[in-house]
């Protein structure tokens, strides 16, 4: 698409319901819906999460998430119970909240579930599971992945808004996640989120909020910060103003820079035309390593940073400390209990810093960010009409952005000014964090290699990551272009069949595979049988990530490095050995 004209048929090719259609299919499906109590509400004497977090903010409370990621009900609750005693039983800590990541077989109809391989994480199994997830412990549940942006997403919604979970997303993997092939059209998956949306705009007086982490979706993947903030103004214009919806906006996976992170939630704020109190902040987890000591370091650093950013801007986003294991594999409830202790004394202490923040300066980086994004959003749109995409369409609107993706729109409506020799064409407003620090961990990582440059030259490798993490992707990528490999890169939520059929098309002889959804051995497994059955000899491939799998009777996806290695598979968790790697098995 890089060199030809755009047109509408390539960006949206079929026809798709007017908004008012979808907003009467979203009427018609909250019809039987109303809004579970759970012990939070119940506790707090609230109807939402929005209305407690309101109260909160005036109050000038820090608020608290905790990532759950447990593959069963019953272990799940147990850790509900076990996390509330320990710290608010015990140590008079409040958590306000909790994640609980569902797994990928969720965001697909029930009836097509034996078509999809399982995952780590958890599967509500009945209605009653749903319904139970906010009736054990005072804590309020938040649902983000797999629910809306799916293709579950209306009955998903339908469900939880019913278990009393009030804010939901993530509509940021509608973007980037994708499911197998052949279960559902573009088109419909499209329609059913467009209606989830409008049902959740149905219930925004009581208190509903729709949740987009902009890491999981473009965001990880915008060069440019300025560009960012106008993808957050173009999510806020389809969810509120189109389908009625209150949309919060999460970010922080791929923001290490502590400062930035509270720059980049004033211009959040800025752009909440609503008001809608924020969900939560995530951690930063590309700093985190199998280092145990230096992800200590970066767990301070961002809590203490968005602790104050809560403090200076009171925007209802919880606060969320990450396990330093988390890189490693799924933390366990001690470590998480771990973390909000941690979180609880840099509360304390981040009183002492929010006085001395030089908010004036931070405020001219902000205006940055909004002026740019505000042309970017602009931009874009003009563009989109010019080409005949209704942008009064949620489901035109949403096909084309993601037919575009991020790197084109950058190119074509980037704020930044043009510049051949700048990535993408343009030199960014404000570079993002996940660019920097691709860029530095690149140099540094070849610092280490001898005889690096043409090392690899001629030689044709695949990457690819099996989820939406694509930032260990990125930097293999980047080394091993530098060797002069010829790199052909299928980006993220790849199945092992795409791989099968880019080897035959490219002759490559290597695949390097990204993983973090507990599906490495089922994944491998359906990658070699492929390759034995085409009879691709010669062909090495390369794990790194999360290299577990979800086993029966194991509360936690168990690692599998030395399966992977007896089915032929070379795990390997540090980009600077990838190249030698390679070279012994030329």
């Amino acid at each position: 698409m890089s060199d030809q004209i755009l047109l509408k048929k390539d960006l949206v090719p079929n026809d798709v319901p007017s908004l008012e259609e979808i907003l009467a299919a979203s009427r018609k499906e909250a019809q039987d819906v109303t809004i579970g109590t759970t012990l939070f509400m119940k506790k707090y004497g609230v109807t939402s999460e929005a209305e407690y977090k309101k109260k909160m903010m005036k109050q000038g409370k820090i608020m608290h998430h905790a990532h759950i990621g447990w593959n069963s009900w019953e272990e799940t609750a147990k850790g509900f119970e076990y996390i509330y005693d320990e710290l608010t039983n015990k140590r008079g800590i409040i958590l306000d909240r909790f994640g609980v990541a569902l797994d990928w077989v969720m965001g697909v109809p029930q009836e097509m579930r034996d078509k999809v391989m399982k995952g780590g994480s958890l599967i509500f199994e009945t209605p009653e599971e749903w319904a139970a997830v906010g009736q054990v412990v005072p804590i309020q549940p938040h649902f983000g992945d797999h629910m809306i942006g799916s293709l579950n997403s209306t009955e998903n919604v339908k469900l939880a808004l019913k278990a009393g979970v009030t804010t939901m997303g993530n509509i940021a993997q509608y973007y980037t996640y994708e499911y197998p092939g052949g279960l559902m059209s573009k088109e419909d998956r499209v329609i059913n989120m467009a209606t989830a949306i409008g049902l959740m705009g149905l219930f925004r007086d009581q208190g509903a909020v729709i949740h987009s982490n902009l890491d999981d979706g473009f965001g990880a993947m915008f060069h440019d910060l300025a560009n960012l903030t106008g993808w957050a103004i173009m999510e806020r214009y389809i969810v509120e103003e189109l389908l009625g919806g209150r949309l919060s906006l999460m970010y922080g996976n791929l923001f290490s820079d502590p400062i930035l992170r509270i720059i980049f939630l004033m211009a959040n704020d800025e752009i909440n035309t609503y008001h809608t109190p924020g969900s939560m902040i995530y951690g930063n987890t590309i700093d985190y390593s199998n280092d145990y000591d230096r992800n200590y370091a970066a767990l301070c650093s961002f809590v203490l940073a968005d602790t104050c950013g809560q403090m200076l801007f009171p925007t209802g986003h919880a606060v969320t400390p990450i396990p330093i294991t988390e890189a490693i594999r799924i933390p366990s409830a001690d470590e998480i209990i771990q973390v909000h202790v941690t979180a609880n004394m840099l509360e304390e202490k981040a009183k002492h810093y929010q006085a001395f923040l030089d908010i004036e300066k931070m405020t001219v980086e902000k205006e940055k960010l909004v002026i740019g994004g505000r042309i970017f959003f602009e931009r874009v749109m003009n563009g989109l009409d010019d080409i005949g995409i209704d942008t009064k369409n949620p489901c035109e609107l949403l096909l084309a952005l993601k037919a575009l993706g991020p790197a084109k729109l950058e190119e074509l409506y980037g704020a930044g000014k043009k510049d051949e020799k700048a990535m993408r064409g343009r030199v960014p407003i404000k570079p993002t964090d996940i660019v920097w620090t691709i860029e530095n961990r690149r140099t540094q990582i070849c610092k280490t290699i001898d005889n690096l440059e043409h090392s690899l030259d001629g030689v044709n490798g695949i990457v690819a990551a099996t989820d939406v993490h694509e930032f260990g992707k990125e930097i293999v990528k980047s080394v091993l272009t530098e060797a002069g490999m010829n790199i052909f890169d299928l980006g993220a939520n790849v199945g092992p069949q795409e791989i099968i059929d880019t080897i035959i098309e490219t002759d490559s002889k290597f695949v390097l595979v990204s993983t973090f959804n507990g599906i490495a051995l089922t994944y491998a497994s359906e990658l070699l049988n492929g390759i034995a059955q085409q009879h691709l000899d010669g062909v090495t491939v390369i794990m790194g990530g999360l290299l577990n799998e979800n086993v029966a009777g194991q509360t936690l996806p168990v690692n599998v490095d030395d399966k992977l290695t007896e089915m032929g598979v070379v795990c390997s968790s540090n980009a600077d050995q990838l190249v030698d790697l390679i070279k012994q098995r030329l």
